[in-house]
């Protein structure tokens, strides 16, 4: 199994995995991992604990992008809201695409922004 295997088998189950402040243990509900999930979680414990953390990271900084995005069309704050809700509801395994889109589309705007001014001072 691979961390991210074990992860979405985990939020799969209701069961949303964080890691301890000192980054050595993973916390899970009480009584919730069923015993391969446990087994599993032991067995792959360093790998998820780094797959855990990177994907926090990734989470950060795509809620910043898209927040980033927000101010550029100038959303409302109930937008916002709505963005911050669709980002986590992304499954966490198609975050890292998701901030490639953000983060593309704003290298592009820039280049489109001035390839209309070029155009215009032509007219």
């Amino acid at each position: 199994m691979t961390p991210e295997t074990i992860l979405a088998d985990l939020l799969a189950s209701g069961i949303e995995p964080s890691v301890t402040p000192d980054q050595t243990g993973i916390v899970v509900p009480a009584g919730k991992l069923s015993p391969s999930q446990r087994a599993a979680v032991l067995t792959h414990k360093p790998d998820l604990i780094a797959y855990l953390l990177e994907s926090s990271r990734i989470t950060v900084q795509l809620l910043e992008a898209a927040m980033r995005r927000c101010d550029q069309f100038n959303d409302s704050e109930k937008a916002r809201q709505d963005m911050r809700k669709q980002v986590l509801e992304t499954p966490p395994h198609l975050r890292q695409d998701l901030l490639e889109h953000f983060l593309g589309n704003q290298l592009q705007a820039p280049i489109a922004s001035l390839k209309e001014q070029r155009e215009n001072n032509h007219d």
